[in-house]
């Protein structure tokens, strides 16, 4: 570690906006005081359309302060003499400032982030050009195979020019800069830093999943039944991805993070995510792979605040299912509609709880909080609830029903109408207030009493490196229902110690049957959606049993849920998984003075 701390290059599709998974993981890093007192320097990277933008104060954001802007002739920190050059050669356009942190609901967790953003649409070829030949000349990378995907060309683009503006940036007692790819999207940078970053830097590929496998899961009928027993017994034979699944580098991503093992380090956010990573290639195994989990939040909640956020739901569920009755067990699954959140096995343990909940005289409710579309306007929400009670009822097209949402809503339709005890609904929208929910919504009720208020959550999926949504309410007494290849797993089984969680469920759908045909490698990958239904069926069938067990009956019941819950969030916040994780990998690469360029 450096005398006053480390630099830190983080390079993003999430520098400005909070787009998703990386966007949540960099604000819990910056708000977290263990970070701050690890890093001095934190500098965001990544791509912007300034051209687009006409407020140069809103460059960076609601939180942002532009300090430099060659578009808008902005520069407020003299900094011209450094960026000039740098812009003049590349022919790209520099802003820069720094933007604020806050974590919703918790005043006492803010942060500050240094932004660079680049924008490279009207790049200089020629340079560009001798980048690209230079990463095949040494790395193998064939750049121009890709060029003409965007999603790698911004990126490609961005290498050059974010490398010589951060060396302009940093002086000698801030060095060496550790320099993060969070996923792809960083790589070329990375491959930058190694070709000419000398002891200047350091790179680190942060894993927040790994394309290859996400690809393999997405795109078979067998999912992840399939693929985590072919990659487990393949791994057992000494086998790589490319060996089972032939040649692969027509995926510029698995090109790329296949590349990943030529960083200083090499972060995974879950056990699963690791394993996938190892499979890759073989130059992994001389790669050591850390652990750097995600935290959760982890804010307070007492029985009467469940007590009263439950309440507001119940009444809601009510109205919505226009029924006398408040349903008794309440459901969630706030996600976004894609394919690898498994949302139809929610269906199936909900087939299998509704007859148990029946015997019992219990009714349930299940609300699929998830949008394809964004926001909804509240003038729509208004009309759709009046006009056909929106969202317990939906019609085809945008304001409605748009994208996956259609299929989603078709399969609930036909679950609604074959189950009496558990009914589901789909709320097509993002947020949790009148305004985007509708007038039947307790005035009062937020997004957070929606995660306050249920019993179950669910987070099934095919596919989820860490997965922080599942667990968010469990701090909130929830019984969280996750998948066992969820990287969250394996957070839950290190701070219980291997023992498990009474408020965490593991659904594993990997788990072959006794007499199931097909267990060698080649049999695996030609598992059909048949074949991957009846076992999914048969532990959605355990996982019922299970819920059923643990489900509370009472408030004494639910204020143990409640106190376990919040005994294992406080194992499991950013400032546990930094101090754990991340610090030392930081500290091991920042005094290690080898450079190899394989």
């Amino acid at each position: 570690m450096t005398t006053h701390g480390f630099t830190l290059a983080h390079v993003t599709h999430e520098a400005v906006e909070h787009l998703g998974g990386i966007g949540t993981v960099l604000e819990g890093l910056m708000t977290s005081p263990v970070y701050q007192r690890h890093v001095r320097r934190s500098i965001l990277v990544g791509p912007t359309q300034a051209r687009l933008q006409n407020d140069p104060e809103a460059r960076l954001g609601s939180e942002g302060t532009v300090l430099y802007s060659s578009i808008d002739g902005i520069d407020r920190a003299d900094l011209a003499g450094r960026f000039r050059p740098i812009e003049w050669a590349f022919n790209v356009a520099i802003v820069y400032g720094r933007r604020r942190y806050m974590v919703p609901g918790d005043a006492s967790r803010t942060g500050e982030a240094e932004v660079l953003l680049i924008d490279v649409f009207q790049t200089n070829h020629d340079r560009l050009n001798v980048f690209k030949a230079r990463l095949w000349e040494t790395f193998g990378f064939d750049a121009a195979r890709y060029e003409k995907s965007w999603d790698f060309e911004e990126y490609a683009r961005i290498a050059e020019p974010a490398f010589y503006t951060l060396v302009s940036l940093l002086n000698d007692d801030e060095l060496p800069c550790v320099l993060i790819s969070h996923e792809f999207m960083g790589m070329p940078t990375a491959l930058q830093a190694i070709l000419d970053g000398n002891e200047r830097f350091r790179t680190v590929f942060h894993a927040h999943e790994c394309a290859t496998a996400r690809h393999l899961v997405e795109n078979h009928p067998g999912h992840d039944t399939m693929y985590y027993n072919v990659m487990d017994r393949a791994r057992a034979r000494g086998l790589y991805a490319g060996d089972v699944f032939g040649d692969l580098d027509h995926l510029f991503r698995h090109a790329l993070v296949r590349r990943s093992h030529l960083c200083d380090g090499v972060i995974a956010v879950g056990d699963r995510t690791r394993d996938e990573l190892q499979f890759l290639d073989p130059h992994f195994d001389d790669q050591p792979i850390d652990l750097v989990y995600n935290g959760l939040p982890a804010g307070p909640v007492d029985l009467a605040s469940k007590l009263a956020s439950r309440r507001m739901l119940m009444e809601y569920g009510r109205a919505l299912l226009e029924t006398e009755r408040e349903p008794d067990v309440l459901m969630t699954h706030v996600t976004r509609p894609v394919i690898s959140k498994g949302m139809w096995r929610d269906m199936k343990v909900c087939h299998a709880l509704d007859a148990q909940l029946a015997d019992r005289g219990l009714t349930g409710l299940l609300i699929v909080l998830t949008t394809a579309a964004g926001v909804r306007r509240t003038s729509d929400v208004v009309a759709m609830e009046h006009s056909y009670g929106w969202p317990r009822h939906h019609r085809h097209g945008y304001p409605d029903l748009v994208g996956p949402e259609v299929q989603l809503y078709q399969d609930i339709e036909g679950f609604n109408q074959y189950h009496t005890a558990i009914q589901i609904v789909l709320v097509n929208q993002f947020g949790w207030s009148t305004s985007r929910i509708g007038r039947r919504l307790p005035e009062t009720m937020s997004i957070a009493d929606l995660r306050r208020a249920t019993d179950v959550e669910f987070g099934m999926a095919t596919y989820e490196p860490f997965g922080i949504s599942p667990l968010e309410p469990l701090g909130a007494g929830a019984i969280c229902v996750i998948s066992s290849v969820c990287g969250c797993e394996g957070l839950v089984e290190h701070v219980t110690n291997g023992e498990g969680a009474h408020n965490v469920i593991s659904a594993d759908f990997t788990r072959l049957p006794d007499g199931f045909d097909g267990h060698d490698l080649d049999g695996l990958q030609q598992m059909s959606q048949q074949d991957r239904d009846g076992i999914e069926q048969l532990e959605a069938d355990r996982v019922a049993a299970e819920l059923m067990r643990r489900l509370p009956e009472n408030d004494a019941a639910r204020q143990a849920l409640i106190e376990s819950g919040q005994a294992l969030v406080s194992r499991m916040g950013w400032d546990q998984c930094i101090e754990e994780g991340l610090v030392p990998l930081l500290e091991r690469i920042a005094s290690d003075a080898k450079r190899a360029v394989a």
